[in-house]
């Protein structure tokens, strides 16, 4: 493996926990309907990474997985203010748009 991975395994796509524990049951439930090359094209992950994820068993501890829910809420979060702030200035350079007056619905009125 050092051979195929001389710098370490840095797959440039990464899947959730959830993802992971999906892909497992499904590898379970039928093995050959799902085999490994047919989970990575759905998940769209290369092969290799399907089958470290399929090999792994690790799983966090109680504290682990709460410090990890904690920081996927942060990211969350921050990641919502930045497309706030980001629309809001979207907005700020838009131009504003004429205001319709009485006059111009006169038409309408009659």
């Amino acid at each position: 493996m050092k051979k195929l991975f001389p710098g370490g395994w840095q797959p440039p796509r990464k899947v959730s926990r959830e993802a992971m524990e999906g892909m497992r049951a499904l590898h379970r439930f039928d093995p050959e309907a799902f085999s490994t090359p047919l989970l990575a094209a759905r998940f769209k992950i290369s092969p290799e990474a399907v089958r470290r994820i399929l090999k792994s068993r690790w799983e966090p501890d109680e504290k682990r997985e709460k410090e990890m829910a904690e920081r996927d809420e942060k990211r969350k979060k921050e990641r919502s203010e930045r497309r706030k702030l980001v629309n809001g200035a979207m907005q700020a350079q838009r131009k504003p748009k004429k205001m319709a007056k009485e006059e111009d619905y006169q038409f309408a009125l009659r």
